[in-house]
């Protein structure tokens, strides 16, 4: 009998029960592709990590979801990273930071680990290069959109100028703007009609956002389908961010103060699992040239799985 020790870990948050959760192996060497998989699906949480050693980086990563192995994730970085700055994978800072390189299927990317008094407090990553791709412009679709989330078309807000739009920084999501609040919490998803229309467009979900927040400070609270996956509802969708917050500066969604936007996206309250992620992104109108997703995360539980 082989034996794995796993964390669980909540992310994007410092607060246990909040953010979203997530399963790290830390020490996977020996589980094949289908294996882990299976664990995936065992686990059934959103995503689930495997560390590997790596020639080229650190260590290497492999994100499942309970249906698929993905090339990028935002939330499993952020508490992977947490989990092994606490580990001790990565050498400690007293106060400060750390930079280190990852290992992904997209690639070996930089993580920047920051630490307060001697204990990881929050870890950033570098996405993939932001990319955009053809918007949704016919009324039919965009109401059959509309209808997928549960919505009216009146509820969204979409323009020539900020588009319903499929989006990328390594993992496509379709970006849909929103009035209000009090509309994307109305969303009551058509799992069938949604992903129907997110897949034809090659993109993993549908990340429906709204410029009116819960706090001052946000630019964006959002909420993240992708039933396709099993995932109805995702607490804290870190690629998803990055892609929405590319997509912003790209749009010149609000102004900015040098080359650099920092703001947060929230996520995650209609599932009361507040989640908040910081994101970075370097770049100006119709030229994004790099964007950063970073957050904390929590350790709330250990165990072992037998196979």
């Amino acid at each position: 009998m082989r034996t794995y020790t796993f964390y669980q870990l909540d992310v994007f948050t410092e607060k246990a029960f909040c953010g979203n959760p997530l399963a790290v192996f830390p020490e996977a060497e020996g589980l094949t592709g289908a294996e882990m998989q299976q664990i995936a699906n065992e686990m059934n949480l959103s995503e689930t990590v495997f560390v590997l050693p790596s020639n080229e980086a650190l260590r290497r990563l492999r994100i499942f979801t309970p249906r698929r192995e993905l090339p990028l994730a935002g939330h499993p970085v952020v508490g992977t990273w947490n989990l092994l700055a606490h580990l001790g994978v990565v050498p400690p800072e007293e106060n400060g930071f750390v930079q280190i390189t990852q290992q992904l299927n997209l690639g070996v990317l930089p993580v920047e680990i920051e630490f307060k008094n001697s204990k990881p407090f929050q870890v950033v990553m570098t996405q993939g290069k932001f990319e955009t791709f053809a918007g949704i412009t016919d009324e039919v679709e965009i109401r059959k959109l509309a209808e997928g989330l549960g919505l009216n078309l009146e509820d969204l807000s979409y323009s020539e100028n900020l588009p319903v739009q499929v989006v990328s920084t390594g993992i496509k999501a379709l970006a849909v703007p929103v009035k209000s609040l009090a509309a994307l919490s109305r969303c009551r998803i058509n799992s069938g009609l949604l992903s129907e229309i997110y897949l034809a467009r090659e993109a993993i979900g549908c990340y429906a956002f709204t410029f009116e927040t819960k706090e001052e400070d946000s630019k964006a609270h959002a909420r993240f389908f992708a039933p396709d996956d099993g995932i109805a509802e995702d607490a804290a969708t870190g690629s998803a961010a990055g892609s929405l917050s590319g997509y912003l500066i790209h749009h010149d969604a609000f102004k900015k103060d040098g080359n650099a936007a920092k703001f947060t996206i929230e996520q995650g309250d209609f599932m009361n699992r507040p989640s908040r992620i910081f994101a970075e992104v370097t770049g100006e109108k119709g030229n994004v040239e790099r964007v950063k997703i970073g957050g904390s995360a929590v350790i709330v539980a250990k165990g072992e799985m037998f196979l």
